[in-house]
């Protein structure tokens, strides 16, 4: 393994600040997420094992258990995997989901330890310095042939453009899209991304051991849960455009999230 243990990611204030609300924080994507787990049951069969990267509360990790698919979870935030483990309490599908405290840097804890797949969703890669340590560890962590399914902040997403030039801040519009680094506020912290175009990310990170199999968007039409002012039936119709055309050319690079579906080749 290639990942050396260190110190926590930045960001596990925030993070455990934000776990006992996180459900309801991201309700407002749970159109997104139902795309996500559409997908992971087109992959992931039962009986598979699969690690969840960056599980949060644990609502991916669930979702695949409840088909049957053993999950290993982690996540760098303490908080967050003891309401996922709250969860577990009182499921069924417990003893399929074995949640643990680890972060992505010290993914070379799990060494001698062989998924079948691989999940990571809502932005933990982007919290990262950078995808190369992830990658080798993920190559190394899979069996050949192995998917890994990952759902990561996009460097552009036309809403935001259009929001600037709505409120007529063409310069911030300009640079939408090309900042490589953005800063968010997450529990009253400041957490640093790192943006990518979907793309890029694979063949600076991923290319040498992963077949790309898929690319797309998710959020170039429909709307972030943040703009409310558009009527619900409309909405609804760019949720179903959305997902219908998020592999076209022009709106691949163009939503809030971008999706990678990797192979793992023979080693």
């Amino acid at each position: 393994m290639h990942a050396v243990p260190g110190p926590p990611q930045p960001g596990l204030s925030a993070y455990n600040a934000i776990a006992a609300g996180y459900d309801a924080q991201v309700q407002g994507d749970d159109w997104m997420r139902r795309v996500l787990h559409a997908h992971y049951a087109r992959v992931f069969t039962p009986g598979m094992h699969v690690l969840d990267v960056g599980c949060g509360t644990g609502i991916d990790a669930l979702a695949l258990a409840r088909r049957g698919v053993h999950v290993t979870a982690i996540d760098f935030s303490g908080e967050m995997i003891a309401q996922l483990r709250a969860k577990l309490s009182c499921t069924p599908e417990a003893v399929l989901v074995e949640p643990r405290v680890l972060a992505i840097e010290d993914l070379g804890q799990l060494r001698g330890e062989h998924f079948d797949g691989l999940i990571s969703a809502f932005a933990a890669l982007n919290t990262l310095e950078g995808p190369g340590g992830f990658a080798r560890d993920a190559a190394d962590l899979l069996r050949p042939g192995g998917r890994a399914i990952l759902h990561v902040l996009n460097r552009f997403s036309l809403w935001e453009y259009l929001g600037y030039l709505a409120r007529g801040n063409s310069a911030a519009a300009a640079q939408v899209g090309r900042l490589r680094t953005r800063e968010f506020t997450i529990g009253g912290h400041s957490v640093r991304h790192r943006l990518y175009f979907a793309r890029e990310l694979y063949e600076s990170a991923f290319a040498k051991h992963f077949v790309l199999r898929d690319v797309y968007s998710l959020g170039a039409l429909r709307p972030p849960h943040t703009v409310q002012r558009l009527p619900v039936p409309l909405v609804e119709a760019l949720e179903w455009l959305d997902v219908r055309c998020r592999r076209w050319p022009l709106l691949r690079d163009a939503g809030r999230f971008c999706v990678l579906d990797l192979q793992r080749t023979p080693t």
